[in-house]
């Protein structure tokens, strides 16, 4: 970015270049030149999108066991019924024909992966032996409610990474994320955390941010801090923006803009 006078500003809308600046900060270009680069730039980033590392989604379901105040899949009714051991192998026999010799990992997504339940612990258990024999990674999307019952299967697949969001310390967190009938989640996801580290298991821990939690952001870093999860080396951080997706956030003053 340049700071540019009146004076400039009419040389450039005049084309008028002597000392040849404009040309060499790219603010003045000749079109076939550029066609050219352009059409290079886009051959190289061919070449090497067919070299990069593909993720992959699998979403065994959009159901929930949380009704939190922003939601990307509100408006929306999902199946409740947990996908069959025929269609994870059809998963895998598609990504074994399709992306053979490509480097390759999947991302577990929802709704809530990790739900609770007998069907949900042995759909994972047969889609984690699946992907163990296709040697490929795997990361999960969770809420984290229910993650420290499901450390023991998790440790049994190759995991990049378990990513858990957290919008804030205790009190503003279960303002906002909170179970179908509005029980607190803040400690039973801490305690998740607590496990996967414990385990071994790569956290990368979200808050999810909006003008109502950002002034918490500082308190939950202390939080983290305070916990001992900022020394680990399996544990990194993201934040995330709460903004609309496909159907009008019913608190549109929240959000910020990009």
């Amino acid at each position: 970015a340049d700071i540019i006078s009146p004076e400039e500003i009419s040389m450039l809308q005049k084309c008028e270049d002597a000392n040849g600046e404009f040309a060499s900060r790219g603010y003045i270009t000749d079109e076939a030149n550029e066609k050219k680069a352009f059409k290079m730039a886009y051959l190289d980033f061919t070449e090497e999108r067919e070299n990069d590392e593909t993720q992959l989604f699998f979403v065994p379901n959009y159901s929930c066991n949380f009704a939190c105040s922003y939601c990307y899949q509100e408006g929306y009714n999902p199946a409740q019924k947990v996908v069959n051991n025929e269609v994870i192998d059809a998963f895998f026999s598609y990504i074994k024909t399709e992306f053979t010799g490509r480097r390759k990992y999947i991302t577990v997504f929802g709704g809530e992966p990790l739900l609770p339940g007998e069907q949900q612990w042995a759909m994972l258990t047969h889609f984690i032996a699946c992907a163990n024999e296709a040697k490929l990674d795997l990361a999960f999307v969770t809420n984290g409610y229910t993650l420290a019952s499901y450390v023991d299967l998790l440790k049994t697949a190759s995991i990049r990474e378990i990513q858990v969001t957290l919008d804030g310390t205790q009190q503003i967190h279960d303002e906002r994320r909170y179970m179908k009938g509005k029980q607190p989640t803040f400690d039973k996801i801490v305690a998740g955390i607590d496990a996967c580290l414990n385990a071994n298991l790569e956290v990368n821990l979200r808050m999810v941010v909006d003008k109502d939690n950002i002034d918490n952001l500082a308190d939950l870093s202390r939080f983290a801090i305070k916990k001992g999860w900022t020394k680990s080396p399996l544990f990194k951080t993201q934040i995330g923006r709460n903004y609309e997706l496909h159907f009008c956030n019913n608190t549109p003053d929240r959000l910020f803009d990009r």
